[in-house]
């Protein structure tokens, strides 16, 4: 597995104020990597993917920065079903089309009640896939509409959505290369403006190839 799909990876399994169909905030994850590969450490997989996100998520679209030195920003436009990626040596965007997974889900296992995060009692959703395995906990607390993310093939965003309904609190990724845990610390609920999102007109893209 190359770099830049290790990242991507990461950064995905790695996600109005509150209303019954959507969930507009800020929320702040604290990331922590054990490397399963004998030339990788984990503490370089913390140096590079970085120990803190910040994610936005709004309606269809989500943003996210990161304190690694490898991939800093991803945008994902809902409209054009594109993620953007941006790394700190750049400031290039470079971007590719939701659609693709090479990681199809083989079978989907709901436990209810299964942590409390934030004070909240959240359900587990596990995703067995071709990789590894994908743990989801969350709350209909924090709700997402779905339906914005239908053609989010990649990382199995819409299948986790179209069961959960609602955004992470907390992600366990497992599978041959390592395992990670990215734990919602914050919530805090806000409204983001439609410009949070755009592209400026100056910034570089490019297609991932």
């Amino acid at each position: 597995m190359n770099k830049c799909k290790l990242l991507f990876l990461f950064l995905l399994t790695t996600l109005n104020g509150y209303s019954q169909k959507t969930f507009e905030s800020e929320i702040i994850y604290q990331n922590i990597f054990e490397s399963k590969i004998a030339s990788v450490s984990s503490e370089q997989m913390k140096a590079l993917i970085g120990e803190k996100q910040e994610y936005f998520i709004k309606s269809g679209n989500y943003k996210s920065y990161t304190n690694g030195m490898g991939i800093t920003v991803q945008l994902y436009i809902g409209e054009t079903n594109k993620l953007y990626n941006k790394t700190s040596r750049s400031d290039t965007l470079y971007w590719f089309n939701a659609n693709l997974n090479t990681d199809t889900v083989i079978t989907s296992k709901l436990i209810k009640s299964r942590e409390k995060i934030l004070n909240e009692d959240c359900d587990a959703l596990i995703l067995t896939t071709n990789s590894g395995q994908t743990t989801y906990f969350f709350t209909q607390k924090y709700p997402v509409d779905f339906t914005k993310y239908q053609e989010h093939n990649y990382g199995n965003w819409n299948y986790y959505l179209s069961k959960a309904k609602a955004v992470p609190l907390k992600i366990i990724v497992e599978n041959k290369q390592f395992r990670m845990e990215s734990i919602a610390q914050k919530i805090e609920a806000m409204e983001l403006p439609e410009e949070f999102f755009a592209i400026s007109r100056d910034t570089p893209i490019k297609q991932t190839k």
